[in-house]
């Protein structure tokens, strides 16, 4: 059986690399608590992180 080959629409390492990038950039030169401080406010503002605590929540 011959695998179908798709044209491909998104670069997901692309993507991955963009945003570690861009992360690396605002974070490069933070201290230990401006890093700390950042993810808290990264992870308070995520649609991910709402749902999956809604799940967890019940």
């Amino acid at each position: 059986m011959k695998a179908i080959k798709k044209e491909k629409n998104f670069d997901c390492l692309a993507m991955k690399r963009d945003l570690q990038a861009k992360i690396y950039a605002e974070t490069s030169n933070m201290s230990f608590d401006e890093f700390h401080a950042y993810l808290a406010r990264r992870l308070k503002n995520s649609p991910f992180v709402r749902r999956l605590a809604a799940h967890m929540v019940g």
